[in-house]
């Protein structure tokens, strides 16, 4: 009769063990990384009305969005303020993120940024790459900049629509990354914008349900 107890619970111990796997017991969260310029960081918005934190209450439960905007930053190194010297481009890539969100252009418009265009391009890809060599092999996704609706701070909107826009495309295309288009989303939302060139907190809300939307299906 013990020997029958026995054969019976070692005929079901893989049986037990079958939903046990690491994928099961431990889910694998993403940890998503929104790199940009103050229209990520949230221009005078409270924090939990910026676009990385509203993104947070739509991802899954367990999913962890970060917000590393840095206000008035160059994708360009040789920009007024490039982003490549801020502390929270190293604070992420220490995270190891495994989805990458990245938005710039906007301040790269500027004439005294856009005098290194020829380098906008080589800079782009190397910032894909930095995040792609990480061991969390993240997967990027590029922003299209959004409108520029005035001249505040000096962008040049024309620049950004004519020089800007198709460059990122073209980057996009030549990186395999996929695009959030961010420019014709919020270009009939001019409302959504405090000065033309930040959104609000709604305008944010919108730019998180697309970002949501995208990274979601990718």
């Amino acid at each position: 009769m013990g020997y029958r107890i026995i054969g019976i619970f070692l005929s079901c111990f893989p049986i037990i063990f079958w939903g046990c796997g690491t994928k099961d017991v431990f889910p694998q969260y993403e940890k998503i990384a929104c790199i940009g310029t103050s229209i990520t960081d949230g221009y005078v918005l409270p924090v939990e009305q910026t676009y990385p934190y509203q993104l947070q209450n739509l991802v899954d439960s367990g999913d962890k969005v970060l917000n590393y905007g840095v206000g008035g930053t160059t994708l360009l190194k040789k920009g007024d303020s490039p982003y490549w010297s801020a502390e929270k481009y190293q604070f992420a890539l220490q995270w190891k993120p495994t989805v990458v969100v990245i938005e710039f252009g906007t301040n790269d418009s500027k004439k005294q940024n856009w005098q290194y265009k020829s380098d906008f391009k080589s800079d782009y890809m190397a910032m894909i790459q930095s995040f792609r060599s990480l061991s969390s092999s993240p997967k990027v996704f590029i922003c299209i900049p959004p409108p520029a609706f005035s001249k505040n701070f000096d962008v040049d909107s024309a620049v950004v629509r004519k020089e800007i826009i198709p460059l990122v495309y073209e980057i996009a295309k030549e990186a395999n990354a996929p695009v959030i288009d961010l420019y014709d989303l919020m270009l009939p939302k001019s409302s959504e914008f405090i000065d033309g060139i930040h959104p609000t907190a709604a305008g944010a809300a919108t730019i998180a349900k697309e970002v949501h939307k995208i990274i979601s299906v990718e």
